[in-house]
């Protein structure tokens, strides 16, 4: 009950973080993916340097959807042209709550990661130019890197790199 709890309790706060995001109906729905227990940087929402990052949002607005990022990440790296042609194919972004979203041209809005993964800035792409596209993120607790990779048609789970 406690990962769903938190699951759910993320989510609201994830949405409230990209307040103004046009997003689709079935975008702020819960997924088996969002309620699997997950390590990737979970922070308690009574932390005191999370409610303060949660303060300091600045604005991003890629194809037309509206949205926030977390003061200090490096919203430049999460730009990815996954095949080298010199356009943008998708932004990622650490939102100021700490959930990290993308979206690309027609997705229809900001859409939250799968897998209640929790990022404290962005590295970048891992694997332009390759069928499995990854993106990675850092959480400063525990000083690791975690990337969650797309292929197969599908995000999977975030798996630490180091």
């Amino acid at each position: 009950m406690r990962v769903i709890t938190q699951a759910g309790l993320g989510m609201a706060v994830a949405l409230a973080g990209l307040a103004g995001a046009v997003m689709p109906a079935g975008a702020a729905t819960s997924t088996a993916a969002h309620q699997q227990a997950t390590t990737v940087g979970r922070q308690s929402v009574a932390d005191p340097a999370a409610a303060l990052a949660a303060k300091c949002k600045k604005p991003i607005k890629v194809w037309g959807y509206q949205g926030y990022y977390k003061c200090g990440t490096e919203v430049t790296k999460g730009y990815v042209d996954w095949n080298n042609d010199g356009h943008t194919d998708e932004v990622f972004v650490i939102a100021p709550d700490r959930t990290i979203w993308h979206t690309w041209k027609n997705a229809g809005g900001w859409k939250e990661m799968p897998g209640n993964g929790r990022a404290d800035n962005m590295l970048g792409p891992n694997g332009t130019g390759d069928p499995r596209r990854c993106i990675v993120v850092y959480v400063n607790r525990g000083f690791h890197y975690w990337q969650n990779c797309f292929y197969n048609g599908k995000w999977h789970n975030w798996t630490t790199t180091g």
